[in-house]
C-alpha cells in the first residue's frame, strides 16, 4: 500500500482538529472545577488530580500536532543529505564547515 503524502491543507487540518480538542478540553476543564452550584472545588488534592489528568489530554493532542508537523517535512525530504542540509545549512557560514 502506497502512503499518502500529507498536502499543507492536511497538515491544516491536523493542527486545527487538535487545537479545537484542545479548546474543549479546556472549556471542560474550567466549568468541572466548580460544582454543581458554580461554586469553585476548594480541595487542593482533588483539584491537583484533576490537573494531572488535563496535562494528560493536552499533550496528546500536542503530541498529533509536533506528528504532523514531523511527518509533513519528512514527506517533503529527498534524501539524507538533503536533510543534512535543511538542519545544518545554518552554521556553516559562521565557522566552516562542521
Amino acid at each position: 500500500m502506497v502512503k499518502k503524502e500529507l498536502t499543507k491543507k492536511d497538515l491544516s487540518r491536523s493542527y486545527s482538529i487538535a487545537t479545537i480538542r484542545i479548546h474543549q478540553l479546556i472549556t471542560e476543564f474550567y466549568e468541572e472545577l466548580h460544582d454543581s452550584k458554580g461554586e469553585p472545588k476548594e480541595n487542593p488534592g482533588v483539584v491537583a488530580n484533576m490537573i494531572s489528568g488535563i496535562r494528560i489530554m493536552i499533550n496528546h493532542e500536542l503530541d498529533l500536532i509536533k506528528d504532523a508537523s514531523y511527518e509533513y517535512f519528512e514527506d517533503r525530504l529527498d534524501d539524507k543529505s538533503k536533510q543534512e542540509e535543511i538542519l545544518f545549512d545554518n552554521r556553516k557560514g559562521r565557522r566552516g564547515s562542521i
